[in-house]
Formats: structure tokens, C-alpha cells, sequence
């Protein structure tokens, strides 16, 4: 357990997004989102990420969980490591995407919110720890609590920066948009976007 001690574990909540800040959030709850006039594409790739970070997390606990049960099994122990890796580093190119791009400039639009931001990044930061907390786990057991941290953890924070996110980007007059371009300098949209799965591979140009 004192592996732990050092690492922010509780979940961020929207209310902890917005402490101290004046400015109330557009009034826009989630079962309007897919249906609002700014709805678009790149909004509906964002959550989607979020919605297979979901599923990953759900899969790799359950991998683990189950993991020699049967007794040891190299291919089994491979999957695993692949599953890891995936998540890992998709998960760090979206959080880096974020703070470099979509969240700039959200912020610049709605600079009230400033100070929401910053702890969203600190706690970007904070889930990379509850990663290397997984990976520096000394047993199998601590592998499962470290395991369940981070899915609490990453949960809370992707349900908050989806509360606090959305509705600012929703009332962005004009519709926030961007123009999004692959490694050839190709424009990409609707399902080219959703399917690619590299983020950091993208660029992005911002038509407000």
C-alpha cells in the first residue's frame, strides 16, 4: 500500500473542475449532446476515444483478473502485454493531443474556465502516476489494486472532462470546428476520423 501514498488516487469530479470558478457552465447535460446544432464530427471521435478507453480498461481488468488461472501460459501472458501497451500509449497520445490542441482552444474561447483546465491537465498527469503504479506493482495482488485505482481513476477523469468539456464547446458561437489532416496532408472527417486510432499522427487546424 505505500506504493500508493504518493499518488492523487480519488477520482476528479466536475464540482472539484470548477471550484472557485464564477462563471456558471452553459446548461447542456449529456442525453442533449448528439442532438444539439454544433454536435459534429470531431466531437462525436473525441467521445468515442473516451469510449474505447472505456472498454480497454473493462477488458484489461478482466484479463487480469483471470490471468494463470489455468496455470502459466505464455500466449495468454503476451495478449496481456499487448492489451497493456495498447491502452498505455494510446491513452498518453490522447492526453498529450488534448493539452496541445482541442484544450488551447477551448480555453482561449472561454478563458473564465482557466483554472478548470490546469486541473485537468494535473490530473493527465496524476493517471500517468496510477499507470506507473500498475507497472512497478511488486505481486500480482498489488498488479489488481494498482489496476483498480487507475479504472476509478481514469473513469472519474474522462466523466468530468466530458462535463465540463462538452457544454463549452456546444455554446461556442460559431460551432467549434476543426480541420483535421492526417500525415499526407489529407483532410480527414466522419469516418476516416473515428477510425484512426494514432491521434498524434493528426493535424489540426482550428476554423474559429
Amino acid at each position: 500500500m505505500l506504493q500508493f501514498m504518493s499518488i492523487n488516487q480519488t477520482p476528479i469530479r466536475l464540482a472539484d473542475l470548477l471550484e472557485g470558478i464564477r462563471q456558471p457552465l452553459p446548461d447542456i447535460t449529456r442525453p442533449v449532446w448528439r442532438f444539439h446544432d454544433n454536435f459534429n464530427d470531431l466531437l462525436d471521435f473525441w467521445l468515442r476515444r473516451h469510449g474505447a478507453f472505456r472498454s480497454l480498461m473493462t477488458d484489461l481488468s478482466q484479463a487480469l483478473e483471470e490471468f494463470g488461472t489455468d496455470g502459466p501460459d505464455i500466449h495468454e501472458e503476451e495478449q496481456l502485454m499487448e492489451m497493456w501497451s495498447l491502452f498505455r500509449e494510446q491513452l498518453k497520445q490522447h492526453q498529450d493531443v488534448e493539452d496541445s490542441v482541442y484544450f488551447p482552444v477551448v480555453l482561449t474561447l472561454n478563458p473564465a474556465f482557466e483554472l478548470a483546465f490546469e486541473r485537468l491537465s494535473e490530473d493527465h498527469d496524476a493517471l500517468l502516476d496510477c499507470i506507473a503504479a500498475v507497472e512497478d506493482a511488486e505481486d500480482s495482488a498489488g498488479m489488481m489494486e494498482a489496476m483498480l485505482i487507475l479504472n476509478d481513476k481514469l473513469l472519474g477523469h474522462m466523466e468530468a472532462e466530458e462535463d465540463l468539456v462538452m457544454p463549452l464547446v456546444l455554446e461556442t458561437p460559431p460551432p467549434l470546428e476543426f480541420v483535421v489532416y492526417d500525415e499526407d496532408g489529407n483532410e480527414v472527417g466522419g469516418e476516416d476520423l473515428l477510425e484512426d486510432e494514432d491521434e498524434d499522427s493528426l493535424g489540426y487546424v482550428t476554423k474559429n
